[in-house]
């Protein structure tokens, strides 16, 4: 009897319970709201933003085989022709094939690339335990790797850890020794090179010519390579005066003759004096191209001198030099320059003092592309110096031409624009279900999987009635059916002319508007076609500074943040509503708490009152079976 006597008292804390329930899926309504609302903010942000798609670029390569590109949002656009000539190379050196217990002694073994050298004490050990430490001591310069040729033998292979002709590798101390005794140096052939100027310098005035005879022909081997250092120092022309002009002839004075008193004088001459040309100042030359080598009956221009006034080295290869070089000719054609020329040198690029690798697999080298008809040279595959904004790497050398063209990124253009429309149409998804109760709202959306698909039923017509979320579908439809400038050179207005509308596939009496229920549809191929004839008019569509203060100011994907801004906000709609929700499930959890301690009164109340019922009608039934028992005993007697 308690417990339903309690059951009727607890009817209003269930109802009250109940509206917390309410409350906690409105806010929790609200709150998925926001997370939509946000993703459509930040979508539209990204259309219009510092970093909008619209000023991306793409680096596309005619052949990824031989190099790719990347561009950043400074390259140009255009097209650029690029052969590889040769990639850079790192030192690849390897030992003869070793006994396999070959021991490797103790001492202090120091290894160089380029300026960067590194030493460490070894104890001592087999070919593998100084491998090892050699990878875990100097592993930043050079590393190694032990190959088992076969199964009684070994090789150690060192690779330099850094690419292009200034990161050789060299060695010092213990590592000396060791190299010659394994095979990976050998002594250089003091034959394969010669050296001029080494102490001197050639400073070549303007105008003028020198010539610089070896002691004997050299023959210049396909693997050799020619190097000088130049240096241009600019001289400025003093100013010109022209010269005085030449004495010319001259007529003779008019005469006269007198008779009789009368005096008649001559006539004047007629003849048409040729006018003096005046004199021009001598013309500016420019030409850097001022070493040849000559020999066997052949000269070779070499390449200009760098136009630097720091020395700096130029390399050239056998291939495009004579096969005997004899001598070297200088003339400095500049008329406003003094060029200065050292440190020439004809050599196999593989000597390293007096050694060279005996089994080179591969040999630091820097890497050589032509580009608008100039050798360039750079110690590293990667090229980010060459064209502004894109990345080169080089992948093998070729001697086709590859076309590097630099274009707008459309495909990620289309991306940001497909995931705004998205986010759109979430955001109307949303209130659709939301403010109405109609289940055929939920059961058209294919996509939701069942877990969505049970909490979207759950908030159907949860909000329904609620003119703020209607307020917010129709100022959303109306952002983007708005027309925004996009500049006087386009008819772009409206985001209906790239395909996106409310009917953008076009079936005219054959949608089902109904279904459409406010979403937008993207016509694909009418996007694409936009983005290609007229893409940087789709970028003002969504996002344009208009008055030219470096702020964008109009545009569909503008108006879109802006307005949503006010709903996501900290202190916006979203939060005022979840706050005041929170409010009223505070103020009814309280409630509760009080109900349930009154509760907990009553029931105890009810509990004690039933309790001396129940003692007073046992004391009852205990008198009654007395006075029964009575009556019994009073009928025995009789």
């Amino acid at each position: 009897m308690v417990d339903d006597l309690m059951e009727v008292e607890r009817i209003p804390l269930r109802r009250i319970e109940r509206d917390v329930e309410q409350y906690q899926l409105q806010r929790e309504t609200w709150q998925s709201m926001g997370r939509t609302l946000s993703g459509l903010r930040d979508a539209a942000r990204r259309l219009y933003g510092f970093e909008n798609p619209f000023r991306d670029r793409l680096a596309q390569s005619s052949n990824t085989q031989i190099l790719t590109a990347t561009a950043s949002r400074q390259a140009p656009e255009g097209m650029t022709e690029i052969s590889v000539l040769q990639t850079a190379g790192r030192d690849r050196l390897a030992s003869n094939s070793l006994p396999r217990d070959t021991r490797v002694a103790p001492g202090n073994y120091t290894f160089t690339l380029g300026e960067m050298t590194r030493s460490f004490r070894f104890s001592g050990g087999t070919l593998d335990e100084f491998s090892e430490q050699v990878n875990r001591r100097v592993g930043d310069v050079v590393r190694t790797v032990v190959v088992p040729d076969t199964s009684s033998t070994r090789i150690i292979i060192f690779e330099g850890q850094g690419e292009g002709s200034g990161a050789r590798l060299s060695f010092g101390d213990a590592s000396e020794a060791l190299m010659e005794r394994i095979g990976v140096m050998a002594p250089a052939r003091p034959e394969r090179s010669v050296a001029l100027l080494q102490d001197e310098v050639i400073r070549l005035e303007p105008g003028q010519q020198e010539t610089l005879s070896l002691d004997q022909p050299f023959r210049v081997d396909p693997e050799m390579v020619l190097r000088f250092e130049a240096r241009t120092i600019e001289s400025p022309r003093e100013p010109w005066t022209p010269p005085p002009t030449p004495p010319g002839p001259a007529l003779p004075e008019r005469g006269t003759t007198s008779f009789g008193g009368v005096t008649i004088r001559d006539e004047v001459p007629s003849l048409d004096l040729p006018e003096i040309p005046r004199p021009e100042p001598p013309p500016l030359v420019e030409d850097n191209r001022a070493v040849t080598i000559a020999g066997g009956g052949d000269t070779q221009l070499l390449p200009e001198v760098p136009r630097d006034e720091e020395f700096r080295t130029v390399t050239v290869p056998a291939r495009d030099l004579i096969s005997q070089a004899e001598q070297f000719q200088f003339n400095n054609r500049n008329t406003d320059r003094t060029l200065e020329i050292r440190n020439i040198s004809i050599v196999d690029p593989e000597h390293r003092g007096d050694s060279q690798p005996a089994n080179a697999l591969e040999t630091a080298r820097d890497a050589r592309i032509l580009y608008s008809g100039i050798e360039i040279t750079r110690s590293s595959n990667q090229v980010d110096d060459l064209i502004p904004g894109v990345t080169l790497t080089l992948r093998r050398p070729s001697p086709d031409p590859v076309e590097i063209e630099v274009s707008p990124n459309r495909e990620a253009a289309k991306e940001a624009i497909i995931e705004f429309v998205g986010y759109y149409n979430q955001v109307v998804r949303d209130i659709n279900i939301y403010t109405r109760n109609d289940r055929s709202i939920v059961d058209q959306i294919d996509y939701f999987t069942d877990a969505e698909r049970e909490t979207m039923e759950a908030r159907l017509g949860i909000f329904q009635g609620d003119s703020s979320l209607n307020q917010l579908r129709t100022r959303m439809q109306t952002i983007l059916m708005n027309p925004y400038p996009t500049g006087d050179d386009s008819g772009l207005r409206l985001l209906a002319q790239i395909g996106v509308s409310s009917n953008a596939s076009g079936l005219g009496g054959g949608v089902d508007t109904s279904r459409m229920r406010g979403y937008m549809e993207i016509n694909e191929a009418q996007l694409d076609r936009v983005l290609e004839e007229d893409f940087a008019a789709v970028g003002r569509l969504f996002g344009q500074d208009t008055d030219g203060d470096l702020v964008v100011d109009s545009g569909a994907a503008l108006a879109m943040e802006q307005f949503t801004t006010s709903y996501v906000q900290t202190g916006g709609i979203i939060a005022s509503r979840s706050n005041s929700l929170n409010t009223r499930i505070d103020q009814a959890e309280t409630r509760i708490g009080r109900i349930n301690e009154q509760l907990e009164r009553t029931e105890q109340r009810l509990r004690v009152e039933f309790g001396r019922m129940d003692g007073a009608l046992q004391q009852l039934q205990e008198q009654s079976r007395s006075l029964d028992n009575l009556q019994g005993l009073g009928g025995t007697g009789r």
